[in-house]
């Protein structure tokens, strides 16, 4: 594709004559009629600026064309950041394995600090064991199951990051929708936004991870893992810097948690609306709870039938009015 900027030229002199015929904006423009005129030709159609039909020249408005580029532009980026994502999440699940066979096959010292732990809780634990060692500033954690933050153990029952008690750590967490939205999950999830804990929730978090003060990583054995039981962390700017990438693209796709949106709520319709209510559609909403699509349509029929609305939209002003009435005690 040409650069915009070096249409502009012909651009001008199109606009401004409005030509009828490939031929005359051809020599108007001082170009070849088969640069205008020939289909597919960069300067007449690909842009969206004008077009070339039955030796006819049409043209588009200015604004609407540009709009049109940009958001091509803008589609083509998500497509290519998206692929990026698949790529270096497939990357990240190579690293256990590799790093395995490097400390395996060579007897020399390296500077890779590894730790690898077992167990139901390895992930609160390698947590602690790093914590042990230094206390970090910054920790980004990503947790598609929140099984630790709800254990009954005792040893667990304080919070995944009991240990940072008097110390300053800039903490965000990940979490399901599903999780996020559960109504048993409102107290905990209240308690760690009360502690510092930045919260948002993602419809598909892909693994258990973290990254520490961007030096540090915690992964499981297999990548995708929701809850692994085998936890490896490794001391590495460069891996904490990719994953770094992968973790700040989820955070912008995620939402921010509302404990407060849900307080007292007890409709089963709830959960849907609170989610379609932050820009999820029907069907994603449906897909984040883990709801069949049509058990999500169900709900919100039950909800505009209760409300009384005939549209999603009055449905969501009739909601929101009930929540902000339920939360203020009206």
């Amino acid at each position: 594709m040409e650069r915009l900027g070096d249409l502009l030229p012909l651009l001008d002199v199109a606009l401004r004559n409005r030509a009828g015929t490939p031929r005359d904006l051809a020599y108007l423009a001082g170009l070849d009629e088969s640069d205008v005129a020939r289909p597919g030709s960069t300067r007449s159609t690909e842009l969206g600026f004008l077009s070339v039909t039955n030796d006819t020249v049409t043209y588009r408005r200015p604004d609407s064309a540009v709009a049109g580029y940009t958001e091509a532009l803008v589609d083509r980026l998500a497509t290519d950041v998206d692929a990026s994502l698949r790529r270096a999440q497939s990357a990240l699940g190579l690293i256990p394995g590799l790093l395995q066979a490097w400390m395996e096959g060579t007897t020399e010292s390296h500077s890779l600090h590894v730790d690898m732990l077992h167990g139901p809780w390895a992930p609160a634990d390698m947590w602690r064991l790093q914590f042990s060692r230094r206390i970090p500033e910054v920790s980004n954690v990503c947790m598609p199951s929140t099984a630790a933050l709800f254990a009954p153990q005792q040893e667990y029952q304080a919070g995944f990051w009991a240990d940072r008690a008097g110390s300053r750590i800039d903490v965000r967490l990940i979490m399901s929708v599903a999780d996020a939205t559960h109504p048993l999950a409102r107290e905990r999830i209240q308690l760690e936004l009360d502690a510092g804990v930045r919260i948002r929730m993602h419809p598909a978090p892909p693994s258990f991870f973290w990254i520490t003060d961007d030096d540090t990583i915690g992964i499981p054995l297999s990548w995708g893992e929701a809850w692994p039981t085998t936890v490896i962390g490794i001391q590495s700017p460069s891996l904490a810097a990719v994953l770094g990438w992968v973790y700040e693209r989820l955070w912008t796709e995620a939402v921010e948690v509302d404990v407060d949106a849900g307080a007292g709520a007890d409709q089963p319709w709830d959960p849907m609306l609170r989610l379609m209510n932050q820009g999820y559609t029907m069907e994603a909403a449906s897909a984040a709870l883990g709801l069949a699509p049509r058990t999500g349509r169900r709900r919100v029929a039950d909800a505009m039938a209760h409300f009384g609305t005939s549209s999603h939209f009055s449905l969501g002003v009739a909601w929101g009015a009930a929540q902000s009435s339920s939360s203020s005690g009206l």
